[in-house]
């Protein structure tokens, strides 16, 4: 059913939690903050964002490693390897900001 009805916001707030948890396992962050402005759960709004900080720190590991390789000194091969690799993580830092900036949006939205 998550179409053009759920995306609606129609259903009962149930299956709308249903699709969060469904998209969190999924990763698919987008979609779970689709469907979580129809939840009113700022619980699940939370654990969104848990989710989103862990991969966030994650991501800043790995930049971080990157980092170091490229201070280091790399073949020129390896380095530009390293360079698209750092460009791939600050692009998902960035994402995963924003995510978690929509997420806190929607939690400040219902108090």
């Amino acid at each position: 059913m998550a179409g053009p009805v759920a995306d609606a916001g129609w259903l009962p707030a149930g299956y709308y939690r249903h699709l969060v948890l469904e998209a969190l396992e999924e990763d698919d962050f987008p979609g779970a903050l689709n469907y979580l402005q129809w939840t009113d759960d700022p619980v699940l709004a939370q654990l969104l964002i848990l989710r989103l900080r862990l991969l966030a720190k994650a991501h800043q590991r790995q930049r971080e490693s990157l980092q170091n390789l490229l201070a280091n000194g790399l073949p020129t091969e390896r380095r530009e390897k390293c360079r698209i690799l750092l460009e791939e993580q600050e692009r998902a830092l960035e994402l995963l900001t924003e995510y978690e900036n929509r997420a806190l949006k929607s939690i400040q939205q219902r108090t």
